[in-house]
């Protein structure tokens, strides 16, 4: 029961991850249409902007690289967990607990960040998959 919860709660965040790379790479090789501004003004000053941390970049570079990245850190977290959890859960619920209670506190960590700063697809989909990781862990823990 418990390595179905955990593999159920790490899909949302392979869909999503997922999802959010192949629409940032569409936006990079494209007219850019997922993560832009709708003041299409507003994507020039991005271009010709540069970060006050460094020259070597402009605002739109590093938002593109930042939704890349953060895209591909949400897949990765999603595919490990269901590496661990539909291949190896015996071994890690036995001798590496620790990294399956890690799970729902990094998937309650991305639900945080997704009622502050995102909109209501990666909420869902974040909340889902914390809920799930979460009874998870709390049925791992049972006797």
């Amino acid at each position: 029961m418990d390595r179905a919860l955990y593999v159920a709660g790490s899909v949302p965040f392979v869909a999503l991850g997922l999802t959010h790379v192949v629409l940032t790479l569409m936006d990079i090789v494209s007219r850019p249409r997922h993560f832009a501004p709708r003041d299409r003004d507003l994507i020039a000053g991005m271009k010709a902007s540069t970060l006050a941390l460094t020259k070597a970049t402009t605002m739109w570079n590093a938002w593109l690289g930042f939704n890349l990245s953060h895209g591909l850190g949400v897949l990765l977290f999603g595919l490990g967990g269901l590496y661990v959890s539909a291949l190896h859960f015996d071994r890690f619920a036995a001798d590496m607990r620790a990294v399956l209670y890690a799970m729902p506190v990094t998937a309650l960590l991305y639900y945080l960040m997704s009622v502050r700063y995102w909109f209501r697809v990666p909420t869902i989909g974040t909340a889902a998959g914390a809920v799930l990781l979460t009874v998870g862990a709390v049925v791992m823990t049972l006797p």
